[in-house]
């Protein structure tokens, strides 16, 4: 029977998945000649990407090297027999291939899929009318902080945004919160960030905010009318127990007739009114008081009538509520939306949010030969790793390339492949568009885009940790597995955890429990797993501490360096960690603001370290301090305030001795300067701004095989793997969540033409009808798989020693709470009998002591910090300058460059003022120079032949790389696309010279290769007198 071409791999934790995507990856490289040319091989992250791409350059270089099948490595074996090829044919065929690979890298196509969809749209930008250097946003927070900012602007200008935002505003105060509702826009803009929540917000793109203010007058009225209800049928009610003869003292505490009374004093929330047994008693006929004969059965049923009306229009009244309170934010949504849009193509920027949406909706549909054209590739073979955290959408992008390939031949007949690996335990992306159903659907065969049927493997061997650990995941995974609510869900989880052993034998497993949940009882524990660790042999580089929240792991942080055990955490790498950093921030508001005490107070903060009285210090200063900074430090306010920010840091860093050594926070924070004074030039405010969005984000790599305990967030740990893993805070609630939200199908005729409406999660909404029933059941569902599965990737990352420590958490009865992680450890243990409320640790196995023998320190080398602010490279800058301005020697090449550098800047007229000053900022002009290059570039965009070419509102692009077909690249001048021609400018210094023309008609010959049509060809001579040679 034929193999098919669709292979699905089940990888649990540890199952060897890169061995398995390695080796069929070389199966099909080593096939043919330049075969890897037509392997898209996608995953995840690009850690994930340079290790596969090591581990099949490793192979191919170490497979060279065989002589014999006794030094043969396993998969060497295994590719011997899958090809049949001796050792010596496989060898030679290997150093071929490595030879092919690396002669030709740019085709070895392994890379993440948003880099490839990022290639995909930049390939379609013309035709998606984006700018060719459109600029990729991977944080979206600032730009969505910068659209808010802008609604909110317009408040006074638009009547009808204006209304909604002082609506808003005053509803918030009657509601006692702050009526600041910038928070709550930022919060619901960040739906238009999350893939999920694409296919909903596409039904309100035609909606207009009157829409939106005609439904919630709507629904207000709604509300009155069924409160009116509720109020008429309570005093019903109220009315009928008191005709019927019965004494309101003769009822339980009264609580019959007090529900009613509640009603009508207003009290209308479900969980007040509806945390009793009232209703269980109504059912049951227990009305009136312990020896009192209940009523009549009508009476019993006529009031429970009533109490059922009133309870089912409570719930229709929360629905309601539910829905106006959402609906504001909601209405905002398309007006925020389109300040996005408009930001990004003011500043020729695209967020990466936007490119699976973007394929999904212009590309996508488009034949899969096209788009290979396009690309200059056809890929014949995918490889998909990580599949459980692809996204709905992203998947959906590549199915038409994908099944082209699959269910179409090659020239010589031969069909494609698809080899895709994942494991739906261990998707714990959901909130960014990955889905364990989709997985599953593919690997059960319920759900497939593909004609061609899929064969599944299951991955049966854990090749990671030791096999106590092992086997204790197994049991307990299988054992929790019974609580999932869903299935399909607990069929999977059980058939999941059943993974072989490996050879390693031992492992250890503790699971401790605290009495008291208090933090530095958590500390207090990881630093006993920790000083057990280190007994037995590990370094600090071999501990992982794995959190759920990252304010668990500063606390753990700061509570280890309390402690002088070397850490290394997310936030020990952010730059704001540094106090050099925050220094120089401090000094940049200083330049800026300098009678701001509090920074100048930060200031001499700094720079008391070294005092002996660091009180006097400051209080000596403060008053000062610019006089003093430039006696003591030579830094002068008003003589850095004409330099652009990154010399001004520069400076900084020298005359404050900040870096006697090279110092990773400070090169990163100079790389965000700079990256900021690419973008918005040298404005002091708009790089604070941005560090006040990004201080909590921008950090510096974590450094490889540093001697420290690390600590990291479950997302973060996914993928690796560590001798000895310590899970403290183990007693997660499950069913955790910060101000969830449902989409809600509504009745278009009832709600005025919309059919979905947001509302908050909450337990109210499962009394919302069958619809809001089920919606919140699957939600819960799929809540409870998210937590198994974060709780299955922090269990499955250690090797040699697993420490969990969990929190005693019990209900008054002594039963164990399965909604808290803790409650699934007891019912663990107490499962395989050993459970005992008095004992608080347990252990399985034995302590492993560190299999390594003496480790080979790596030897490290310092690298000075290297200047390179103004005040060094001037005398270099300026002995150019003075040898082409001043000497007269004016030498044709050196003044070319100039001139280009300029020119390069120059997109109309408009911009020659501004490049000529930043080449005088940068020392390439001196101020005898300034006037005749000004004078003659003027002459240039002004000549009457080419004063067009530099008109606004042309599309333009100077110094642009084109590869051209025979793999070499050409840098034209100037490019100018006028009404779909291309008008090629190339500027030249000297005497006239054939071979300019032949550089010209190269770059012309590039373009109509590409489709275009060349309009004009120009040489443009830039000497005493500008002369124009039309080619």
């Amino acid at each position: 029977m034929q193999e098919s071409p669709f292979k699905i791999y089940n990888a649990s934790a540890g199952s060897g998945k890169t061995y398995a995507l390695s080796k069929a990856y070389l199966k099909i490289a080593l096939s043919a000649p330049y075969s890897f040319k037509r392997i898209l091989a996608i995953t995840f992250t690009n850690k994930a990407v340079n290790e596969m791409k090591f581990r099949i350059l490793e192979s191919l270089f170490s497979f060279g090297k065989v002589r014999s099948l006794e030094t043969a490595p396993p998969l060497f074996i295994e590719l011997m027999d899958d090809l049949q090829l001796s050792v010596e044919s496989l060898s030679n065929l290997c150093k071929l291939r490595l030879k092919e690979i690396l002669h030709n890298y740019a085709f070895f196509d392994i890379s993440t899929i948003d880099k490839f969809t990022h290639r995909l749209i930049r390939t379609f930008a013309r035709d998606l009318k984006l700018p060719q250097n459109f600029e990729v946003i991977l944080d979206m927070d600032l730009l969505l902080s910068e659209a808010v900012s802008r609604v909110l602007s317009k408040a006074g200008e638009d009547k009808e945004l204006t209304k909604i935002l002082m609506d808003f505003a005053m509803e918030k105060i009657d509601d006692d919160k702050s009526w600041d509702i910038g928070y709550d826009l930022l919060k619901i803009g960040k739906l238009l960030l999350d893939e999920t929540n694409t296919f909903h917000l596409h039904r309100f793109r035609e909606k207009q905010i009157s829409d939106f203010l005609k439904l919630q007058k709507h629904i207000q009225s709604l509300i009155v009318l069924t409160e009116k209800n509720i109020h008429a049928i309570a005093e019903e009610a109220l009315s009928y127990i008191r005709s019927s003869g019965i004494n309101e003292s003769d009822f339980p505490r009264q609580t019959l007739p007090n529900h009613f009374k509640k009603i009508l004093e207003g009290v209308l929330s479900p969980s007040v009114l509806y945390s009793n047994k009232l209703e269980d008693n109504l059912i049951e006929g227990k009305i009136l008081k312990a020896g009192l004969e209940n009523p009549s059965e009508d009476f019993a049923q006529s009031i429970l009538k009533k109490y059922l009306a009133i309870k089912e229009r409570i719930y229709q009244r929360g629905f309601l509520v539910n829905i106006y309170g959402n609906l504001v934010p909601l209405t905002l949504l398309n007006t925020i939306e389109n300040e996005l849009k408009q930001i990004q193509v003011e500043k020729d920027q695209l967020s990466i949010s936007e490119f699976n949406r973007i394929i999904s909706k212009e590309i996508k549909n488009q034949p899969a030969p096209f788009i290979y054209e396009r690309l200059g590739e056809k890929y014949r073979h995918y490889f998909i790793d990580e599949f459980q955290d692809t996204s709905e959408m992203q998947w959906n992008n590549l199915v038409p390339l994908i099944a082209n390939a699959l269910e179409g031949t090659d020239e010589q007949g031969r069909s494609g492949s698809l080899f895709l690996v994942g494991d739906a335990k261990q998707a714990i992306y959901r909130w960014r568009g990955g889905k364990a159903e989709q997985f599953l659907d593919l690997a059960t065969k319920k759900n497939s885009p593909f004609t061609i049927t899929a064969e599944t493997y299951q991955l049966p061997k854990n090749f990671r940790s030791y096999d106590e650990i092992i086997r204790f995941n197994n049991a307990f995974f299988q054992n929790i597995s019974s609580l999932l609510e869903n299935p399909f869900y607990k069929d999977f989880f059980k058939a999941g955890n059943q993974q072989e052993t490996n050879n390693k034998v031992g492992g250890y497993v503790k699971l401790s429990f605290l009495k008291e949940e208090e933090d530095d009882a958590y500390a207090s524990q990881v630093m006993d797993a920790i000083e057990q660790s280190l007994k037995a042999g590990f370094e600090y580089g071999d501990i992982c501490i794995i959190v759920r929240k990252k304010k668990q792991a500063v606390l753990l942080t700061d509570f280890l360096m309390s402690k002088d055990v070397p850490v290394i955490s997310s936030d020990s790498l952010l730059l704001s960690s540094s106090p050099k950093v925050r220094f120089l921030i401090s000094l940049i508001k200083f330049v800026q603001i300098t009678d701001d005490r509090e920074t100048n107070y930060s200031i001499l903060d700094y720079l008391s370290q070294t005092k002996e009285d660091k009180h006097e210090f400051i209080y000596q200063h403060l008053d000062h301090l610019k006089s003093f900074l430039k006696g003591e430090y030579n830094f002068d306010v008003y003589g850095v305030q004409g330099r652009s920010l990154l010399d001004t840091m520069e400076h900084a860093i020298k005359v404050f001795d900040l870096a006697p050594e090279s110092d990773a926070h400070l090169l990163s924070f100079m790389d965000f300067v700079f990256e900021m004074e690419q973008r918005h030039g040298t404005d002091v405010q708009s790089l604070l701004n941005n560090w006040e969005l990004k201080a909590n984000v921008l950090s510096i790599s974590t450094p490889e095989n540093t001697p420290a305990v690390q600590v990291m967030t479950i997302h973060k740990s996914k993928g690796l793997e560590f001798p000895v893993v310590i899970l403290p805070y183990a007693n997660t609630k499950i069913y955790e969540e910060i101000d969830p939200k449902l989409w809600m199908p509504v009745d278009p005729n009832v709600f005025m033409g919309f059919d979905e409406l947001l509302i908050s999660k909450k337990q109210e909404v499962k009394n919302y009808g069958e619809v809001g029933s089920k919606l919140f059941e699957m939600e819960h569902q799929r809540l409870q798989l998210d937590a198994y599965n974060l709780l299955y990737v922090a269990l499955t990352r250690a090797v040699n020693s697993l420490y969990i420590i969990s929190y005693q958490d019990l209900n008054k009865d002594g039963g164990y709470k399965t909604d808290y992680l803790s409650g699934l450890f007891i019912k663990y243990l107490k499962d395989i009998g050993v459970w005992n409320e008095e004992i608080l640790e347990y252990d399985f196995g034995k302590v492993v002591v560190s299999p390594k023998g003496e480790t080979q320190k790596e030897s490290s080398i310092t690298v000075p910090y290297l200047y390179s602010y103004k005040d060094r490279d001037t005398f270099k800058i300026h002995t150019k300058a003075g040898m082409l301005w001043d000497t007269g020697r004016e030498i044709a090449l050196e003044k070319g460059n100039v001139y280009h550098y300029i020119l390069e800047s120059v997109i109309s007229g408009n911009d020659l003022e501004s490049a000529i000053e930043k080449a005088f900022k940068k020392g390439l002009l001196n101020e005898s120079s300034l006037d005749k290059v000004h004078k003659t570039l003027f002459e240039l965009i002004k000549h009457p032949d080419l004063i067009g070419f530099y008109a606004e509102g042309n599309t333009v692009y100077n110094e642009k790389e084109l590869l051209v077909s025979d793999g070499s690249i050409l840098i034209p001048d100037r490019v100018v696309l006028m009404e779909d021609t291309v008008n090629i400018i190339d500027y030249k210094t000297g005497r006239k010279n054939t071979k300019y023309k032949e550089q010209l008609e190269s770059y012309a010959n590039a373009y109509e290769e590409m489709g275009y049509k060349v309009q004009n060809k120009i040489i443009a001579y830039i000497n005493e007198t500008i002369t124009v040679e039309y080619i």
